[in-house]
């Protein structure tokens, strides 16, 4: 048995790498689209606004991508009835 103890530090998420951030965003916009318990009060607006600040390098260009599809998600949902 292995075992590793995790020192429990909080840091802020303005010092996390891009990369934390954009997949912060990434597993926020998937609750959103569950309606997770879990969401807290994440919503498109700042799940857009959490990946364009983290895109970085985005050579391929799928961070933009991913924006996109945020922002269509968000327009549908004004269509959606529940």
């Amino acid at each position: 048995m292995i075992v590793h103890f995790v020192n429990h530090t909080n840091i802020s998420l303005e010092k996390t790498s891009d990369n934390f951030r954009f997949s912060s965003a990434v597993a926020a916009f998937g609750m959103v689209l569950r309606d997770s318990k879990f969401k807290g009060k994440a919503n498109y607006e700042d799940i857009i606004n959490l990946a364009n600040a983290a895109k970085g390098k985005d050579e391929e260009g799928y961070r933009s991508e991913f924006v996109k599809l945020v922002k269509n998600a968000s327009l549908l949902s004004g269509l959606v009835k529940r």
